[in-house]
């Protein structure tokens, strides 16, 4: 934030300067030069309010870019997640059956682009940890959860439907978000 506000005070500085300049030139014609003077405030000011929000807009990106990274952990895979809620049941071995609720997104949580949901439907989708049934990622994901447990995950094309897409919906090489609760261990 310093570096915007120093280039906020260097705009102040310079707009100060084109007025103090216009309005000293200006004093022997005083109608013309008046115009003059609020033409180019008009302009300094303008062109200024341009040069210090590019920054706050590009500040602005870095920063969420930022923020997702320290909110979510990644691991070796790629996969990023986040847990939204400790669970404190057990954790489930390769094969056995999960139960869980999950809503699916393309370009991010809660964008308009959900593409699927238990919870919706209210019904718990039923699959095996570990066994190829589901996506890379879910089985990643759900084989370290314990019971009760919440998370966001976020997952590459690699760990999700790759360069093939899915049904129409998914299109090829797309990052998924999902909301995921493992509600139990069948």
């Amino acid at each position: 934030m310093s570096a915007v506000r120093s280039l906020l005070l260097l705009t102040v500085a310079v707009v100060h300067t084109n007025v103090v300049n216009s309005y000293s030139v200006g004093q022997g014609h005083a109608l013309s030069h008046r115009r003059g003077f609020l033409t180019q405030s008009i302009a300094t000011v303008s062109a200024s309010c341009a040069v210090v929000s590019a920054p706050l807009v590009a500040l602005s990106a870095e920063d969420a870019a930022e923020d997702l990274d320290t909110d979510f952990i990644t691991t070796d895979s790629g996969l990023k997640y986040k847990v939204i809620k400790e669970g404190t049941g057990a954790i489930p071995e390769p094969g056995q059956a999960v139960k869980a609720h999950y809503t699916g997104w393309l370009d991010g949580f809660d964008s308009p682009k959900k593409f699927d949901s238990s919870r919706d439907r209210g019904r718990a989708f039923t699959f095996n940890v570990g066994t190829g049934r589901v996506i890379r990622g879910w089985d990643e994901s759900f084989s370290t959860m314990r019971v009760g447990e919440r998370r966001q995950i976020i997952l590459p094309p690699r760990l999700a439907y790759g360069d093939r897409g899915a049904g129409g919906i998914i299109p090829p090489g797309a990052t998924l978000y999902f909301d995921v609760e493992l509600l139990g261990i069948l």
